[in-house]
């Protein structure tokens, strides 16, 4: 998903959560509307407009009804791992041979790219597939969680800051899963060791990814403190998108840390 997308996402919750349930179905067929014009003026098709919106408008609007619900924007977001987890399951339930499946998907996936012309990255999509389609249960899974509880989470800055309510649905700052899910992270790891099974391996992955977003909040409640330069953090964000994996598995640990041992409590006193 874009950057754009996600910045629509959040700019759309943001505004539903100013507006009533009736309201915000209102806007989104009147956003319909809009976009099935410029659709054809910019000569895309209605099918690809309808995906791109309920891609970002309909998990959005399902975000604000449940944190509209929970009052809690940390609970939101331990839901939505929640989710995730039982999304998982369900999917290894129902698909057998997970990799097999993935296989076919990769492989249509490099017809489309060779037929666009992208012939060097069709080869080297097909040299990997049997590597790459092993991790895409978990890739897919953690990515979409972590999309969307970033929609949820900016969404709420801009509502806070639009409205002058700083402390409302708590602060991203104030992150944390807490240690149910620290335990269920290391009872999945250990139980990795005894049985080699593959939804385990993506269960206690899946798990253990979760906490980047809590270690990313550590790190700005701490430049919050006045601890952490903001230049440090402005170097996390610019290193994301080049060091992704290794600065998410490094957050991650500091955020599965912090579940056990709760730094920010320990740094205030």
């Amino acid at each position: 998903m874009p950057f754009s997308n996600i910045f629509g996402g959040a700019t759309f919750v943001a505004l539903s959560l100013n507006i009533s349930r009736i309201n915000i179905i209102k806007q989104v067929f009147m956003a319909l509307f809009g976009l099935s014009l410029i659709g054809l003026f910019l000569n895309i098709s209605i099918n690809e407009l309808l995906i791109a919106a309920l891609m970002t408008w309909l998990p959005a609007l399902l975000l604000v009804m449940l944190i509209k619900k929970t009052r809690s924007l940390t609970l939101t977001v331990q839901l939505l791992a929640v989710f995730s987890v039982f999304f998982l399951s369900l999917f290894f339930w129902f698909i057998k041979q997970p990799v097999l499946f993935w296989n076919e998907i990769l492989i249509n996936v490099s017809e489309v790219l060779n037929q666009g012309g992208l012939v060097e990255q069709a080869n080297l999509l097909t040299k990997s597939i049997t590597t790459i389609a092993q991790q895409m249960t978990i890739i897919v899974i953690a990515m979409t969680w972590s999309i969307y509880s970033i929609i949820l989470i900016l969404g709420c800055a801009i509502y806070r800051e639009s409205n002058n309510q700083e402390y409302i649905f708590g602060n991203f700052t104030d992150l944390n899963f807490g240690r149910f899910l620290a335990i269920m992270t290391a009872i999945s790891s250990l139980f990795l060791f005894i049985f080699d099974v593959d939804w385990l391996t993506n269960l206690a992955y899946l798990c253990f990814s979760f906490f980047w977003l809590q270690g990313l909040s550590f790190i700005h409640w701490l430049h919050q403190r006045r601890i952490f330069p903001r230049i440090g953090l402005i170097l996390t964000y610019v290193m994301l998108p080049f060091l992704n994996i290794l600065l998410i598995m490094l957050l991650a640990v500091v955020g599965y840390t912090d579940a056990w041992f709760n730094y920010r409590d320990r740094i205030k006193n």
